[in-house]
């Protein structure tokens, strides 16, 4: 299995981490950026079937200073890099509405970048997904692609996405049997577009909660989205491990 989206440098003992993911099937996992301060870090994990993409998060916006993308850019073009992000847009009740132009300008930087280097594009969207679709259509086709990551919206809004080139990612919210729309989403989304993650330690699955979530817990997700599709889940996990090396360029 591939865990498409998750935060191995916010976990404690990450050799224990890993052990268990490896345990559980999940051989290749990517860790996703979102602030200066944790790409470095991300740097130092990398190998053993851990890749890193690099960004920054939207709730990090507020706080970027003059330098933050010319870091980045020096990272992205001197690291072995095997995606752009997390980056998006984020209008949930927690951001102030002030900072939403700032976030917006920001992930068009990302955009600029992904391009140039011909990386796919790590999404992060919440409550944003029609002015996330207009800047992507304004934009132009990603040429390496890209994933919205933790979907949690409608059929119709994966499918817009799918138009766009992009990948879909399902993480634990898919175990929650009251979550139905995205769970008919899911059934929609076609099998060479659709990823699985964990975006832990976030998003854990129903059965594994209060605890943190962890890439070992993958296989919860690859059942519940199994049962969702009426698929088999070795058949979900081998087409999601496949889309997450076509897409990210892993051999």
């Amino acid at each position: 299995m591939f865990d498409a989206h998750c935060h191995l440098d916010m976990m404690d003992d990450h050799a224990a981490v890993l052990g268990r993911a490896r345990a559980a099937g999940v051989q290749d996992l990517l860790v996703s950026g979102v602030n200066p301060e944790g790409w470095r870090e991300q740097l130092l994990l990398l190998g053993g079937g851990v890749h890193i993409a690099l960004g920054l998060h939207p709730w990090h916006v507020s706080n970027a200073n003059d330098a933050w993308y010319e870091q980045l850019s020096e990272l992205v073009e001197t690291s072995p890099v095997s995606a752009i992000g997390e980056t998006g847009l984020d209008f949930g009740a927690r951001m102030d509405p002030e900072g939403f132009e700032a976030q917006a300008s920001v992930f068009e930087n990302h955009i600029g970048l992904a391009k140039h280097h011909r990386l796919p594009l790590v999404l992060h969207v919440v409550s944003a997904h029609q002015r996330t679709l207009e800047i992507l259509s304004r934009t132009g086709p990603l040429v390496g692609g890209g994933m919205v990551h933790a979907f949690s919206g409608s059929a119709e809004q994966a499918l817009q996405y799918v138009r766009l080139g992009l990948h879909i990612s399902i993480c634990g919210t898919i175990t929650d049997p009251r979550r139905r729309k995205l769970r008919r989403a899911v059934a929609e989304i076609p099998a060479d577009r659709l990823l699985v993650e964990t975006d832990s330690p976030d998003q854990t699955p129903l059965n594994r909660r209060p605890g943190p979530n962890e890439p070992a817990f993958l296989i919860d997700v690859v059942a519940a989205v199994a049962e969702a599709r009426g698929e088999d889940p070795q058949l979900v996990a081998h087409q999601t491990t496949l889309n997450a090396k076509t897409l990210f360029q892993i051999q």
